[in-house]
């Protein structure tokens, strides 16, 4: 059993983890930005350090200051939550070498499964059936645009990283794609401190399996 986590992230997701570690008897550690000072996960956990100005990837996203924290507050594992760095291989790798466990799935399975774009080659590699949609990473959004349309629209413009509908368009039409991908990219920066996209159809209705 832990004895103290550092939870890497902020808001409703690192206030279900704190309670989780109160119901088990691990002492919580929270991070916060210049603006959460006075949030709710602040509050409740047993320390809380701060790291850093409001946008996410000068704080949440800068592994060396969660690093920096876990190891000051002498934690022996580091829970990501959902977005920010969940997904982001680089984490784990960190946690490796500073000697803690990370909660959640090692380096290499985030490497081919983290990335949509790997996945999909990954998938495609296997013989699995992909939505139609590119495989790499967009480089040329115009040549983007120009796929979408042959494709047929709607089409979803996607965060090639990170999850949780952040970084995510749906377009209707060739008129709205420059903004959609401009705003798609931008919030993916935000969030994930990456801002490549790829595109796939859009299905409506889908089914969710985890």
């Amino acid at each position: 059993m832990f004895k103290k986590i550092l939870i890497a992230n902020r808001g409703e997701i690192a206030v279900r983890i704190l309670r989780a570690c109160r119901e088990l008897g691990i002492r919580s550690v929270a991070v916060f930005s210049d603006v959460d000072r006075k949030s709710l996960h602040v509050r409740l956990a047993n320390e809380a350090y701060p790291i850093g100005p409001a946008p996410s990837r000068e704080s949440y996203l800068c592994i060396d200051k969660l690093m920096d924290v876990a190891r000051r507050a002498g934690c022996d594992a580091v829970h990501p939550g959902y977005g920010f760095l969940a997904e982001n291989a680089a984490l784990p790798r960190a946690c490796t070498d500073a000697g803690l466990t990370f909660i959640g799935p090692p380096a290499d399975a985030m490497e081919s499964l983290g990335s949509k774009t790997a996945g999909r080659q990954l998938a495609r590699r296997a013989d699995v059936p992909t939505v139609p949609g590119t495989n790499d990473p967009i480089e040329n959004p115009a040549a983007a645009q120009a796929l979408a349309h042959r494709m047929g629209y709607p089409i979803l413009l996607k965060a090639v990283v990170g999850g949780g509908g952040k970084g995510m368009r749906l377009v209707y039409s060739n008129a709205e794609f420059e903004s959609a991908f401009r705003d798609a990219a931008s919030e993916a920066m935000n969030a994930f401190g990456d801002d490549r996209l790829h595109l796939e159809k859009y299905l409506n209705r889908p089914r969710h399996v985890e």
